[in-house]
């Protein structure tokens, strides 16, 4: 298994210690959530960071590949004119998201139809230079979807502690997933819509002694299915999240079939 302490783009980035945990929870309810890092993700996911306070990076997860879902592919440009971006890798059916090696020969190919979709858009000469840098500069799928991850938070001024996971254990999704987080202790985690799809959250539950919220929140259009580089290049970076409707309020969330507005963060 190829080791994470081998690249340097993990420097800050590593499993969050007890102390760390406890410094955290000082504040009251510790908010978690978590990533599998297989490809720059739509504005939900910086929602989900937004309301949280450790971001659960996850390498170690098997690498899905289904056809129908955003795996090492996402969609630039609008809601209604987008085409597919997606990155070729080199990777067995078999094998974890840490494991999936990027075709590099192929990125000079995306980056022009990444050009093509974007170099109209007002910032794009702003960002140009350091997103084409971070484009050229990694192997594997996992470590570009963490630098741009880290660059996007960065730019955006999001605060949240961006944390790599341990490698699961378990029988099924459940367990994998419980196992990696049960580290924190009990705490609320913050879990997108897909995650009804492959997680028994009762089991979990019972697990982790942690309650599982499901963000019910969809980006506006014309940005709901598509990259956050979208809004990041049509508004300035103090602009952006205002526009994606992420702010420091209440937030919708589903807690064991019924809706509630809560208000995590500040609470």
């Amino acid at each position: 298994m190829r080791q994470l302490d081998s690249s340097p783009i993990l420097a800050g980035t590593q499993p969050v210690q007890t102390r760390e945990v406890e410094l955290l929870k000082r504040d009251g309810t510790l908010i978690l959530s978590g990533h599998q890092p297989t490809l720059l993700p739509y504005p939900g996911f910086f929602y989900r960071m937004y309301h949280s306070n450790i971001m659960d990076i996850c390498p170690y997860d098997p690498l899905s590949r289904h056809s129908d879902r955003y795996q090492h592919r996402v969609k630039i440009g609008k809601d209604t004119h987008w085409r597919w971006l997606t990155l070729p890798i080199e990777a067995s059916s078999t094998c974890s998201i840490m494991a999936a090696k990027l075709k590099t020969n192929f990125l000079g190919e995306r980056w022009t139809e990444l050009e093509q979709v974007y170099r109209t858009y007002p910032f794009w000469d702003q960002y140009k230079s350091e997103l084409k840098e971070i484009f050229f500069s990694y192997r594997y799928l996992w470590e570009l979807n963490l630098r741009l991850i880290l660059w996007l938070r960065d730019i955006l001024g999001i605060k949240t502690y961006i944390s790599i996971s341990y490698s699961s254990e378990g029988c099924d999704t459940t367990e994998r997933v419980a196992s990696q987080f049960s580290n924190y202790g009990s705490v609320v985690y913050l879990a997108g819509k897909g995650s009804m799809e492959y997680l028994d959250m009762q089991k979990y539950e019972r697990l982790t002694n942690s309650t599982i919220a499901l963000v019910t929140y969809t980006p506006p259009t014309p940005f709901s299915t598509v990259s956050i580089l979208t809004p990041l290049l049509m508004y300035p970076a103090k602009q952006v999240l205002e526009n994606l409707n992420i702010k420091r309020e209440p937030i919708k969330v589903i807690v064991n079939g019924a809706e509630y507005s809560v208000n995590y963060l500040n609470s």
